[in-house]
């Protein structure tokens, strides 16, 4: 059994109780909403163990499936780690990454760019044909899954494409150490590959079983999807990603001028790199 200290019960139960309760709110947003107010003041810190759904039902007027749901949503936030065998836990917020090139958001009150966090969920060689290997040219990819997202707001799903000679290098890293990674400075690091150019597409479907379950949303959820083609020097194609955007996610604007006037350059090369804000 993991010595990981326990959030306090007691603070849990009255930030609940600060939660408006109102009819149109389910009940496990509103234990989602507490445990999140206690994460982001700091009341409990990265690393504390959450106790088991049985001990919290015990301890507050609610069910275990409620709990299950809370819990659920806050790990598709990245606020939390479940384990089957160890238990959930307060995420580390080491998280966060230093920049961004492509999921760029600014504040709505001081309008300064936010830096997302970023949990990396998977790492797998992918054989299925898609318009990433089409574009890619390749048979097979590898595929890194994330959660990207900002403190309070709903996140999104990440799916980024690699050519295997690129993206081998994920495929023996512990997923813990991939959270906070920007994997276009990876390409630029290591194989000198800066993104010169993107092309963006957007749909609105049914956002795919995989997708659903890493944000915890219903079977029948329609949302964007956002793929992305990024294209290296002699305009070649580099790396394809997609997001997969839930309802209440917040607006995209793409805004290719400003970025390619205030992005800085990569390292190594005078080359602007387009990102969103």
């Amino acid at each position: 059994m993991t010595s990981s200290p326990l959030i306090a019960l007691g603070e849990l139960e009255t930030l609940l109780a600060r939660v408006p309760t109102e009819p149109s709110r389910p009940k496990y947003t509103r234990l989602a909403e507490a445990i999140q107010d206690g994460i982001l003041s700091g009341k409990f810190e990265p690393g504390q163990r959450i106790p088991t759904e049985t001990d919290l039902a015990k301890s507050l007027p609610l069910s275990v499936g409620t709990i299950q749901k809370a819990l659920g949503k806050l790990a598709s936030m990245g606020l939390i780690i479940r384990n089957r065998k160890s238990g959930s836990f307060i995420a580390d917020r080491d998280s966060r990454v230093n920049e961004v090139f492509v999921y760029r958001f600014k504040d709505p009150v001081t309008g300064a760019l936010m830096m997302p966090f970023v949990n990396t969920r998977a790492v797998v060689r992918d054989d299925s044909a898609g318009p990433w290997t089409a574009f890619l040219d390749v048979e097979t990819c590898i595929r890194v899954d994330r959660i990207v997202g900002f403190d309070g707001q709903t996140p999104a799903f990440s799916s980024v494409y690699f050519k295997p000679e690129h993206g081998a290098v994920f495929l023996d890293k512990a997923l813990d150490d991939l959270n906070g990674s920007s994997v276009h400075r990876m390409l630029i690091d290591q194989f000198s590959l800066p993104t010169v150019r993107m092309q963006h597409s957007f749909t609105c479907q049914l956002l795919p079983e995989t997708a659903r379950e890493h944000l915890q949303l219903p079977a029948a959820s329609h949302g964007i999807i956002w793929d992305i083609k990024d294209f290296t020097l002699r305009d070649r194609p580099v790396l394809f990603q997609r997001y997969h955007l839930p309802p209440g996610h917040a607006p995209i604007e793409i805004d290719e001028l400003s970025a390619r006037q205030t992005a800085p350059a990569p390292a190594a090369s005078n080359t602007p790199r387009p990102t969103n804000e």
